[in-house]
């Protein structure tokens, strides 16, 4: 082993960014090649293991929590990986971000580290992405409307990614209890995505193509009548709809439907765990979609439930695009590993 030289690929967050980390229509992409490789088993995906540093959900808004979040992705990936994110709302009264997190990969041959990289805009790239892909294959097709409930930082990359999804999108709602937020998220928002986004009421959601929850709300912030005949809601957040929103809809579809449940913080998979939903209730996983094995919608009269719950492989699909294109340019900075 004398001869062996072993290096590890540093990036920070400039670097992950120069090499299109956060571009949105190539992690849509990526994601749509992840979820098709997971429905045909060419995936490893081990549960989400959470460490809370609180008891309850109210004092993990002050404590926070800090996630691992491995996985393999096969196909032109070939790479495995983890994401450790740490998360804490009360960041925000200290002037930091919510969420940090770093992507570490690892050859699948020799288990060596390859690269370590900043995982933030990755992170929140993809969750975007996720949802974007959810737009493409089940909101109704030539969607106009949508309404988002919360103003924050994933809220921003949803929105993004819902304009990648379905480009027939020309008018965007947004409510959040901070106004001042609430406006100034929308007067960014028109300039970035060069469509109107006006703050709303919560009542205006009623009518609109796609309905979002991108909060950090710790109990419902809508229920199954803020959702109109045939509108797709997403689900991005927890516990941020009343059971009805799963009930009454007339399909309900997942990311990992092993994942949501074992998480249990969003009310399909509450109602699951307390047995108020069995898995024949579920219409499918957005994989499944995706790839066709699935029937998604059929009716522009059909309201649709959708909740991901976010999977480290994600996050390792994207880096290991960025990993491959920094090696090609020769950027980042090499550590002596070994």
């Amino acid at each position: 082993m004398d001869d062996v030289r072993l290096d590890l690929l540093y990036l920070n967050r400039e670097d992950v960014i120069a090499l299109s980390g956060d571009d949105m229509e190539l992690a849509m992409k990526d994601m749509e090649n992840l979820l098709v490789l997971r429905e045909e088993g060419d995936v490893r995906v081990p549960d989400k293991t959470s460490m809370n540093f609180g008891r309850t959900i109210e004092e993990e808004k002050v404590l926070g929590r800090i996630n691992a979040m491995p996985g393999y992705v096969g196909g032109s990936y070939q790479m495995a990986g983890i994401k450790w994110v740490g998360s804490n709302p009360a960041n925000l009264d200290r002037g930091l971000p919510r969420a940090s997190a770093i992507t570490i990969l690892n050859d699948p041959e020799t288990k060596f580290p390859l690269a370590v990289m900043d995982g933030t805009v990755i992170s929140n790239t993809r969750t975007g992405a996720v949802g974007g892909v959810a737009v493409k294959f089940l909101a109704k097709k030539g969607s106009r409307t949508l309404f988002i409930f919360g103003a924050g930082l994933i809220a921003e990359y949803m929105l993004e990614a819902a304009k990648v999804g379905c480009p027939t999108l020309e008018r965007i709602l947004v409510t959040d209890p901070v106004e001042e937020r609430m406006k100034d998220f929308a007067e960014r928002m028109t300039k970035r995505l060069g469509i109107l986004v006006q703050p709303a009421e919560k009542k205006e959601s009623v009518g609109c193509d796609i309905v979002v929850t991108a909060t950090g709300a710790a109990s419902p912030v809508i229920d199954f009548d803020d959702l109109g005949k045939g509108a797709l809601y997403i689900n991005f957040g927890g516990f941020e709809c009343t059971y009805d929103c799963v009930s009454k809809a007339d399909l309900r579809f997942v990311d990992n439907w092993q994942a949501v449940v074992h998480r249990n913080t969003s009310a399909i998979a509450k109602m699951a765990n307390e047995g108020l939903l069995n898995d024949e209730d579920l219409n499918g996983e957005l994989g499944a979609v995706i790839s066709g094995h699935c029937q998604g919608r059929t009716s522009d009269d059909q309201t649709i439930y959708f909740n991901c719950v976010g999977m480290g492989i994600e996050d390792v699909a994207i880096a290991t695009r960025v990993y491959r294109k920094a090696l090609s340019e020769n950027k980042g900075t090499f550590l002596r590993y070994w």
